[in-house]
């Protein structure tokens, strides 16, 4: 079952006050708890918002709902990741990172990143089954991520072009997306091309010398990546201007391989973040750079023979006074 993030249906529920609907009624009738939207946790089924999108936009035709929530969605509000989507420079760099939290978060096929070649595709899949789902289930997150592309790359950015299921054109649409826009379409697409390299995570390469040590340069590097998850080796070593087996070669003069600093970071890390945080356990996956939170969990068994849940528990009653 599809599901969405209560920080969504926060910002819907501001939108529609912000536009004078009666949120308190809307949400009850699309049985969605308004008062259970502070979880930081809780998730709601695809086909209970589109039930609300429906009841919304009914009680205002003359206002095209969907663009106005997504556009006026606050990117430093997606939990964890928002600042790090406003300091990416590069497109891809920004959705991946925030299409890897939706994975963790468990909407695995809500969104793909497409590569064609010349161009990136964008596409958005949220039908859970029901016959009838709401455009704007669709057009808003569209919307939204058109806003996360113009907090990255300047306002007057816009797609290659977009794909709508939509029938009939809008104009409202047309001004707000400002690109060929084909409807009818059997998709929701946003398509849009990345001009800049983007396989490296950083913006310019690291020289280092004979003289280096390597170990407290990788480190800082790690730390300042680790949410993208993209931490390889060969990355990295791009990044230090040298090859793979090179980095590898400097790392075991001092003692170290790759793999042991990518974990002993990790497991700072993570450790730090339960015990002076309270992030969920998947945020804290994701943080520490992980894409699976299984993966997250193994390795937390093998460094402390428990799991993160058991570790917060043991640590909550040793601090309590």
């Amino acid at each position: 079952m599809r599901t969405l993030s209560s920080w969504w249906l926060r910002a819907m529920a501001e939108s529609f006050k912000w536009q004078g609907l009666p949120i308190n009624e809307l949400f009850a009738q699309a049985n969605i708890p308004l008062a259970d939207l502070s979880s930081q946790t809780a998730r709601y089924p695809q086909a209970n918002v589109s039930t609300l999108w429906k009841q919304a936009q009914a009680l205002l035709p003359d206002t095209h709902l969907g663009l106005y929530v997504g556009s006026n969605m606050n990117v430093r509000a997606i939990p964890v990741v928002g600042m790090a989507i406003i300091q990416a420079t590069h497109l891809l760099s920004a959705f991946r990172l925030i299409l890897r939290y939706q994975k963790l978060m468990g909407d695995t096929h809500n969104v793909s990143l497409i590569d064609h070649g010349n161009e990136y595709e964008l596409r958005f899949n949220f039908n859970d089954g029901e016959r009838d789902m709401s455009l704007l289930s669709y057009e808003a997150p569209m919307a939204f991520c058109l806003k996360i592309a113009r907090t990255v790359k300047g306002k007057d950015w816009c797609p290659s072009r977009v794909y709508l299921q939509r029938k009939e054109p809008n104009a409202e649409i047309n001004e707000h997306f400002n690109c060929p826009i084909e409807y009818g379409a059997k998709t929701h697409s946003l398509f849009f091309s990345e001009l800049v390299e983007s396989q490296s995570v950083v913006s310019g390469q690291i020289k280092i010398t004979t003289q280096t040590k390597v170990t407290d340069i990788l480190r800082i590097l790690l730390e300042e990546h680790l949410t993208q998850g993209q931490v390889s080796c060969s990355v990295m070593a791009h990044a230090l201007n040298v090859s793979e087996k090179t980095l590898q070669r400097r790392l075991a003069k001092e003692g170290t391989t790759f793999s042991q600093e990518l974990t002993k970071l990790r497991q700072q890390k993570s450790t730090s973040l339960i015990s002076e945080t309270d992030l969920s356990l998947t945020e804290i996956a994701f943080l520490c750079g992980y894409s699976e939170v299984s993966a997250f969990h193994h390795a937390f068994n093998r460094w402390y023979g428990m799991s993160p849940k058991a570790y917060k528990q043991k640590i909550t009653i040793i601090t309590e006074p």
